[in-house]
């Protein structure tokens, strides 16, 4: 039987009805393929990056690894946008992300580049959005029914994204592997040339060529696009100045490279100018980068804290050390926590003191309890830094409940007061104010605490031999006179060590605060102290005969005798501490702690009344060194004065005449004129 036309007419019209009214699919990009897009751009930024990380072979490695299992995927994802396909760019980004997440909070420790925690930068953060986005789109996908899987609306978001992935991949190929937001390439005479583009620290071009004219960064390491000549002694030359060895900085093959030239560590610190932590042998450039974006952090974060009160409001609280010329301030909940040398918590901040002025010259980081010498610690700046402890500190707990440093540990390694602590955590500078011993030194003497390495080896000190300290500049500079009332000052002796110089001014700082306890000389009798009725000679010495031969030496806490000098009204002013030895000690062997500033000396010619309570000074003794009849002499004691007032010879000196005391065989009688008053 046949068909007619009408018929077919008629059958296709009604399919035409009943196609209508069934789900058509919808048209544009699937949901897991967009996934797979955004995973593909994270492992692009990936792989783009594995270049930078070259010196960190693991790194580098794994950052190949991680780009290539994430653009895998994300083809996969792209081409079949099917659930296995979509569960995979989950499972992969999910483990990518918690990488990044890791780094950014305490850092893992097995991966060589990794051991530190870093602060997030615009490559990695990127990166890890769009693993992000590939995970949530990839999720939805796979949950999708299939009908509903294609959508237009994603067709502009796919292009912007594929779009934008381009600037992270940029970023990545040249940006700081470092712990810092900043994005600077290390260029200069130890890393390139000088035809090539120099990235400075916001990420931007600082000059392309030799016969550029841009204007460097403030603290870029070195500006490239010029011809600048390295001299013999490490500094920089102006455009076509010839350094020492008569050449012009280049080299003979077309005269467009820098000869690397090795540079002395420490060098001066000066904020001002240009970041220079460049040519130091051993130095990576990856702990050069860190180092320099550390420092870029510090300029910029610290300021905050210029002011004490600030600080205080922060959780700051000072360890009582004002008295040596600089004041700390810690928190101490920063130092156990998981972040490492981070600008925006520093764990301690230094003030420069003068009077009751305070400046803020610089951070201290403060490192969760280890060996100073942990690599986490050395392999993050190389030779550029040395980590110090304080484990020589004595601390009390003050009537506000708060710590304070109350002095140092004796030669037996005790404390006089307080308790030893503090020791565990080690620590290391960085200077926002100009040092000559570097941006990474320490305070000398007692300030520069312990380290690891020997003092030769130390390179956040002014030694010998120590780029860092300027030794002409220290010859010609004139000694300041002793004022209690200013930063203690002793530089200037010849023959005097660092150590020596600030043992010396430890002590005079922690006289100058402590000692005015026992101002009032009914207070000091009512301890014990008794005169030996010597205010005839213009000076009286009340003395606690218990505390001679105690074991507790050089403590404005328990002076052995306090020095008065009588006022024209009656009243007595508090001028001295003298400190004394036990009575067994000779005086060859008295504590050589401050070397040429300090003289010990004692009195062997006195003669005392046989009063028990209060022995009064009342005679000298005959030339065959016994006393007169009814008077006796004491052993002798080694002893020292440290002056909280101007001396015309200085802090240490003893008095005059009689009262200067025997002093040890062979020695000249010492009158510091360099730190004297003057007067």
């Amino acid at each position: 039987m046949g068909v007619t036309g009408g018929e077919l007419e008629a059958g296709a019209v009604a399919l035409d009805e009943h196609e209508s009214d069934r789900p058509q699919p919808r048209t544009g990009m699937s949901v897991v393929s967009f996934g797979g897009l955004a995973s593909i751009a994270a492992g692009a930024v990936h792989a783009a990056a594995a270049g930078i990380h070259a010196e960190h072979r693991q790194l580098a490695q794994i950052f190949v690894v991680v780009a290539a299992v994430q653009m895998g995927v994300g083809i996969w994802a792209l081409i079949r946008h099917t659930r296995p396909a979509a569960w995979g760019v989950v499972v992969v980004n999910t483990l990518a992300v918690g990488g990044w997440l890791t780094t950014r909070m305490i850092g893992i420790s097995w991966i060589d580049g990794l051991e530190i925690r870093e602060a997030p930068q615009f490559a990695d953060t990127a990166c890890a959005a769009f693993g992000l986005v590939a995970i949530v789109a990839a999720f939805a996908g796979a949950l999708l029914p299939a009908d509903r899987q294609r959508t237009a609306l994603l067709t502009v978001p796919a292009l912007l994204l594929g779009a934008f992935a381009v600037w992270p991949m940029m970023a990545a190929s040249t940006h700081a592997h470092s712990g810092s937001g900043h994005a600077t390439e290390v260029a200069g005479a130890a890393h390139g040339h000088d035809d090539e583009v120099a990235i400075d620290a916001d990420g931007f071009a600082a000059g392309a060529g030799a016969g550029d004219e841009s204007t460097p960064h403030p603290h870029d390491p070195v500006a490239d696009g010029d011809t600048t000549g390295v001299a013999a002694d490490g500094h920089d030359g102006e455009d076509g100045e010839a350094g020492e060895d008569g050449h012009d900085g280049h080299d003979d093959h077309g005269g467009d490279t820098v000869q690397p030239v090795a540079l002395t560590w420490p060098r001066p610190w000066d904020p001002g100018q240009p970041i220079d932590v460049s040519g130091v042998e051993g130095v990576s450039v990856d702990q050069e980068v860190r180092a320099i974006t550390l420092i870029e952090d510090t300029l910029r974060e610290l300021p905050k804290y210029a002011d004490t009160a600030a600080a205080v409001a922060a959780g700051y609280t000072s360890i009582g050390d004002a008295g040596t010329g600089t004041e700390h301030y810690i928190k101490s909940d920063l130092i156990d926590d998981d972040a490492l040398l981070d600008p925006t918590a520093p764990e301690s901040l230094v003030y420069a003191v003068d009077g009751d002025r305070r400046t803020l010259s610089g951070a201290m980081y403060i490192a969760s309890p280890r060996p100073a010498d942990d690599p986490t610690l050395t392999d993050w700046a190389g030779p550029l830094m040395t980590w110090h402890k304080h484990d020589n500190l004595c601390w009390a707990t003050g009537a506000d409940g708060k710590a304070t440093v109350v002095g140092v540990i004796d030669a037996a390694g005790n404390c006089a007061r307080g308790v030893r602590a503090g020791g565990e955590s080690p620590m290391v500078h960085v200077w926002i104010t100009p040092h000559p011993c570097g941006v990474f030194a320490a305070l000398e003497g007692i300030g520069a605490g312990t380290a690891a390495v020997s003092e030769a080896q130390r390179v956040d000190m002014c030694g010998d031999g120590h780029a860092g300290h300027d030794a002409e500049t220290a010859a010609a500079a004139k000694p300041k006179p002793y004022d209690p009332t200013m930063p203690i000052d002793l530089s200037g002796t010849p023959g005097v060590t660092p150590q020596q110089q600030a043992a010396a001014e430890n002590l005079i700082a922690t006289t100058v605060v402590r000692l005015p306890m026992w101002s009032d000389y009914r207070v000091a009798e009512a301890y014990g102290f008794r005169s030996i009725g010597d205010a005839g000679t213009g000076h009286e010495h009340f003395i606690q005969w218990d505390w001679i031969d105690d074991d507790v030496i050089l403590d404005p806490d328990r002076p052995e005798s306090l020095v008065y000098e009588p006022q024209p009204d009656g009243s007595k002013k508090l001028v001295s501490a003298m400190y004394m030895l036990p009575t067994d000690v000779a005086l060859e062997d008295a504590p050589n702690i401050g070397g040429a500033l300090m003289q010990w000396h004692i009195h062997d010619n006195l003669c005392y009344t046989t009063d028990p309570e209060q022995p009064r000074v009342a005679g000298l003794t005959n030339p065959d060194g016994s006393c007169p009849n009814g008077l006796v002499k004491h052993d002798p004691a080694p002893m020292i004065h440290v002056w909280i007032t101007p001396h015309a010879c200085g802090p240490f000196a003893s008095l005059e005449g009689a009262g200067a005391g025997q002093i040890a065989a062979g020695q000249q009688r010492l009158c510091d004129h360099q730190h004297g008053s003057g007067s």
